[in-house]
């Protein structure tokens, strides 16, 4: 319970963070951004770092480190293989928020892509046979219509990144909710099967995504970055992003591992909340009586989601019996 709630709320922090930041970092002349392909490069070779580190930590020796590396890279390729899918996915995903992020205005972009949270659930309900109740189903709707209600009247929408093409980033948007939702769920029941630790799952997606990574670089941006060269644009801003992006991945990984995807997405909501809470007290900007009116949305759809879960028929059966 413990890792929980501090992953949800590490989780939160962070997501109230990188909005902020990629619209910094994000809104400077084409030739001045960095690369998006080197970006995510880099964030995979910090998460593997970090997952390494933790790792020879609890271990307290390289050596045996490396040989519960090899063992559950090569020694058990069925469970490498099932991470193969959202590894591909996530490398895909860190591209993808870039690029809509650079063609679309950030509340625009922060009210599309909270329908990932309904794919998630429905896809909970297919995947991981998860009921919602009646009650559970409305929150989900309170959550979107107020998540929504704040990003749409905050007056911080003309603060983010130019508009370049409203296609691209809508399609982009689009990706994301459709990939989030798959390989959240899915990773989410891998990772609950699996007696293998959050760290060394994360070191077995970054050994897949990095080579990923590599060839989208190569593929997509090579003749830039041989102009420019690879850090084009980076400075210290874009470091503490990157970073900052790198460490949301291992959080999501924690949060899924003890809690579930529709948590996550409520943290990720509420981040929303505390973003335009951020740039008010960054930038003065004023909050609206939508933007207070979809706050109280969204709380009040956390209360409902905790307060009114699934019960089963049996359980239902046997309480009343009981009374």
């Amino acid at each position: 319970t413990s890792l929980k709630y501090l992953g949800l709320l590490l989780l939160t922090a962070q997501q109230i963070s990188m909005p902020l930041m990629v619209r910094y970092t994000r809104n400077r002349e084409n030739g001045q951004t960095f690369f998006t392909t080197v970006n995510v490069l880099v964030m995979e070779i910090m998460k593997l770092a970090a997952c390494s580190f933790l790792l020879i930590r609890e271990h307290k020796s390289v050596g045996k480190f490396l040989g519960d590396v090899r063992d559950a890279i090569w020694g058990d390729p069925i469970e490498t293989a099932k991470v193969c899918f959202p590894a591909v996915i996530y490398t895909l995903q860190n591209n993808l928020y870039y690029i809509a992020l650079t063609h679309l205005d950030a509340t625009t972009f922060c009210i599309l892509y909270q329908l990932k949270i309904f794919s998630t659930a429905l896809l909970m309900r297919v995947m991981l046979n998860r009921r919602l109740s009646s009650n559970q189903w409305f929150a989900l709707c309170l959550l979107v219509v107020g998540a929504a209600d704040v990003e749409w009247s905050s007056s911080s929408a003309h603060a983010g990144p130019r508009v370049a093409n409203d296609f691209v980033g809508l399609i982009s948007v689009a990706a994301m909710c459709f990939t989030s939702a798959i390989a959240g769920v899915y990773l989410e029941r891998v990772l609950k099967g699996s007696s293998v630790s959050v760290w060394m799952q994360n070191i077995r997606i970054s050994l897949i995504g990095l080579p990923v990574s590599i060839l989208s670089m190569l593929y997509l941006e090579w003749s830039d970055i041989q102009r420019d060269g690879m850090f084009r644009g980076w400075d210290h801003w874009v470091i503490i992003m990157t970073a900052t992006n790198s460490l949301g991945g291992l959080l999501i990984s924690m949060v899924i591992k003890y809690a579930d995807n529709i948590l996550k997405a409520y943290a990720q909501s509420m981040a929303i909340v505390g973003a335009v809470v951020g740039s008010w007290l960054l930038f003065s900007i004023v909050p609206s009586i939508f933007f207070m009116l979809g706050a109280l949305l969204v709380m009040l759809s956390i209360v409902i989601y905790s307060t009114f879960p699934y019960i089963e028929e049996e359980k239902e059966e046997k309480a009343a019996l009981m009374g």
